[in-house]
């Protein structure tokens, strides 16, 4: 109800009443009227100014709630923007170093052209760890004894790598996206699976179905790679850099 409408209910019941008391009310009754329709406009003035403090006081509770989300938002990408590229960096190491250990076509040194000076420049700069060059010195075959011990060491060197990816996957993959989270997972355990099958085989012959496994095997993780690759450009927005 406005004031005037207010006013209206109030004065007609006065004037109801000035009409039974006679004019002689006339003076008291425009008094009452001014003083009465001042203290309605104070009444409805200071609810209008208390609604107007309560509404500012939702709009800055919720401005506040508004930037504190937008703020913790802020901070969550900023987080999947640093762990992404390491995660990435972590498994092209650890795809690379499992490719490494079962790629069907690897070169070795060819010893039996190696004078006594090469082979010691070779012995000194390998990848073999010291007692590991002693005995490669010493052997009878020398190629098929560093064939032997290069496999050890890529394979070390191979689940060192896919060890740090799990790691960093176990404590960063929160700050993934569901999707990606599963592309990082699935492939890292895929690694792993070939590592294991890689260190089980070893020595054995190779069957038809052996290498047919294998080499489906190595493809699926090629095509895991190549997806979860595209995914972290278009997450980083790579196309828009």
């Amino acid at each position: 109800m406005t004031v005037d409408q207010a006013l209206q209910v109030i004065f007609a019941s006065i004037g109801r009443l000035l009409t039974v008391v006679g004019g002689s009310a006339a003076v008291a009754y425009a008094i009452f009227h001014w003083l009465g329709k001042s203290w309605l406009e104070q009444k409805f003035k200071k609810q209008l100014e208390q609604f107007k403090h309560d509404q500012q006081k939702e709009l800055e509770q919720l401005r506040h709630q508004i930037n504190a989300l937008f703020s913790r938002i802020s901070k969550i990408h900023e987080k999947e923007f640093e762990i992404l590229p390491k995660a990435w960096q972590l498994l092209h190491e650890a795809n690379g170093a499992v490719f490494d250990v079962v790629k069907a076509l690897k070169q070795y040194p060819d010893f039996s052209r190696m004078s006594e000076a090469q082979l010691e420049e070779f012995v000194k700069v390998s990848r073999l760890p010291d007692f590991r060059r002693i005995e490669l010195w010493d052997a009878k075959d020398r190629l098929e004894y560093y064939r032997e011990a290069i496999f050890w060491v890529e394979l070390g060197e191979a689940k060192k790598a896919q060890t740090e990816l799990n790691n960093y996957l176990a404590v960063n993959s929160i700050f993934m996206t569901e999707s990606l989270q599963q592309q990082f997972n699935a492939i890292n355990k895929a690694l792993l699976k070939v590592l294991i099958s890689e260190e089980i085989g070893h020595g054995q012959p190779y069957s038809a179905e052996l290498v047919k496994s294998k080499s489906e095997t190595l493809s699926h993780t090629s095509e895991m790679f190549k997806n979860i690759e595209s995914a972290v450009q278009k997450r980083l927005r790579y196309e828009e850099a």
